[in-house]
């Protein structure tokens, strides 16, 4: 039938093609060797990686998916890098589209209805037969809770740095709605990565506004604070992962070089669950499907990343944003499927790295002018 994102998916990646023989030909100012090796060691593992897959079909389609998503990385970076002022209307349409949907998640909450889905967002938790719990989810466009609060903990370091640098309370009004709804998906990783990403904002930025804003999510976690705590104690969903994390370790030990073949896990665990079941858990589903090599491969493209913005962080408040986004993710794919939906994750990186890059080639002729007044000063101190 018509596959209406693998053709957007095609199409970013001709984009990129036809953009990177240009970049590869005349804008060597913008190449940065840490950023973009990594990506192209990652990508060329997995090609070598793919003859050996299980069903090779099922890996096409599924490097296809990522090579979009690493496109759209590319496409992001270059376009960020040069051309100056780009990122704003970008970062405004983000802003409004997370607001919007933010607005839409509490009022879905407070109906127990999804008009995008045109149903209840009740999930309840059973013991045996007995229901012992249940949990309003939020969800707003998206397929599933757990995709909607990866999206959101993606969008919540922009949000923070919005909310440090400019003094509009809009800013202050949409990290509360973006955080309220991260709480209301109830999704528990999704609660840990931003937790983690918060408390790192507090000593990166340094920010009043930000020790009150904690403040203000006290009240707000003791009137769903009930359950919370259900949804961390009652529902044992989470011992499924162990069974998935501990079934792709089997694969990896009876495919430890090559894998069983990108995106094949799926496939697998329909014999040994009885049901397609995705992997939860990125890392471990990378060295399964792909093997020691090319799991290695995704953790320095991961690790590239972060230290290029941890090498950036005095200069830019975007490598701040930029770390941020990139332990979330890191977070959340310990045992969800960040990599599964991840376009948003790779474009807004791409973003930021852009920037950062962006700002370096900026500074360089004042710091050339610096460099050669110091020079002339001290010659002209020599000759005195």
């Amino acid at each position: 039938g018509f596959n209406l994102l693998g053709i957007i998916n095609f199409m970013l990646i001709l984009s990129i093609y036809f953009k990177l023989k240009r970049f590869f030909q005349i804008e060597k100012e913008y190449w940065n060797k840490s950023l973009i090796y990594p990506m192209f060691l990652f990508l060329f593992i997995l090609l070598l990686t793919m003859p050996f897959s299980i069903n090779l079909a099922t890996s096409i389609r599924g490097f296809i998916g990522l090579l979009s998503q690493i496109s759209l990385y590319f496409m992001a970076y270059l376009m960020i890098a040069k051309n100056k002022n780009a990122e704003k209307e970008i970062f405004g349409f983000m802003v409004s589209v997370f607001f919007i949907l933010s607005i839409c998640g509490v009022i879905e909450y407070l109906t127990d209805f999804n008009i995008f889905k045109w149903g209840s967002i009740t999930h309840d938790v059973h013991k045996d037969i007995d229901v012992v719990s249940s949990f309003r989810r939020v969800k707003t466009t998206f397929n599933h809770p757990s995709i909607y609060a990866f999206a959101m903990l993606t969008f919540l370091p922009l949000s923070i740095y919005s909310l440090v640098n400019y003094e509009k309370n809009v800013y202050l009004y949409g990290l509360s709605l973006l955080l309220i709804n991260i709480l209301l998906t109830f999704t528990r990783i999704g609660w840990i990565a931003v937790a983690i990403q918060i408390i790192i904002s507090l000593f990166l930025f340094k920010s009043k506004k930000l020790f009150g804003f904690g403040l203000l999510l006290i009240p707000i976690c003791l009137v769903i604070g009930g359950k919370i705590t259900q949804r961390l104690i009652i529902d044992n969903s989470a011992a499924g992962r162990t069974d998935f994390f501990l079934y792709g370790f089997s694969i990896f030990k009876s495919h430890p070089v090559f894998g069983s073949g990108f995106a094949t896990f799926l496939e697998l665990s329909s014999s040994r669950f009885g049901r397609e079941v995705a992997a939860h858990g990125d890392y471990m589903r990378m060295f399964a499907e792909t093997g020691v090599f090319r799991g290695l491969s995704y953790l320095i493209l991961l690790f590239s990343n972060l230290v290029f913005a941890v090498k950036h962080l005095k200069k830019s408040d975007f490598a701040k944003v930029a770390f941020l986004t990139i332990i979330g993710f890191m977070v959340f794919s310990m045992t969800d499927k960040g990599l599964a939906y991840s376009h948003i994750f790779w474009g807004i990186l791409g973003i930021y790295n852009g920037l950062i890059i962006r700002e370096n080639i900026s500074k360089r002729p004042l710091l050339l002018t610096h460099n050669r007044t110091v020079s002339n000063q001290s010659k002209h101190a020599v000759t005195l």
